[in-house]
């Protein structure tokens, strides 16, 4: 899954939220450095992934689409994800008005600027002033995320023949999400009630 589904997954800690949004900028045993409840937003954002990556739904989307992407077929299906996420938003937060949500989230992580990995902290002024959350949620806003994310790929993705297709298949990929995004939230909710470090996840 891509921000919006971390951060939404995160919701209503904002420690959660820290840890799980800094996830891919940490790498190896560096999770151990920060203070636990940002570790449980790290270990969170593995797990997520972990269990999109292999989840049998996922990778039904990523076979739809792999004529367009190639082997950058899965990190893509969960930028489509993040789409659909806000497409159905009130099925699965029927009392959280997705601008609420956005706006706490924006808010908690520019309270954490400061202790961003450098990378991401640099990123982070360009993502807050574009509202990242909310660009998911149009056509115009999802094609231009595929066109920045083709633009890292040097042309092994067809950003414009894809977003065609998936617009096109969108009740097929909605089914494939509502399928699986309720699989992920009950994993989630047993991860994070658990409050246990899953050593395979470390």
């Amino acid at each position: 899954m891509n921000h919006v589904a971390h951060c939404f997954l995160s919701y209503s800690d904002e420690a959660v939220l820290f840890g799980n949004f800094i996830g891919d900028f940490v790498k190896g045993k560096s999770w151990q450095d920060f203070p636990p409840a940002v570790q449980k937003g790290i270990l969170l954002h593995r797990a997520i992934d972990s269990f999109t990556d292999n989840h049998t739904i996922t990778r039904t989307s990523a076979g739809r689409i792999r004529d367009y992407t190639g082997r950058y077929a899965a990190p893509v299906v969960d930028i489509l994800y993040d789409h659909l996420l806000i497409r159905h938003w009130d099925r699965y937060a029927p009392d959280l008005p997705f601008d609420t949500f956005a706006e706490w989230g924006y808010q908690s992580l520019a309270r954490m600027e400061a202790d961003m990995p450098e990378m991401l902290r640099r990123r982070w002024p360009q993502m807050q002033a574009g509202r990242f959350l909310h660009g998911y949620g149009s056509r115009e806003g999802l094609e231009w995320v595929l066109h920045q994310f083709a633009k890292r790929l040097n042309g092994h993705l067809d950003a414009t023949a894809l977003s065609v297709f998936f617009f096109n298949e969108l009740d097929t990929f909605s089914a494939d999400f509502n399928g699986f995004f309720p699989d992920l939230a009950a994993y989630v909710r047993e991860f994070r009630n658990a409050g246990v470090v899953q050593s395979r996840l470390a």
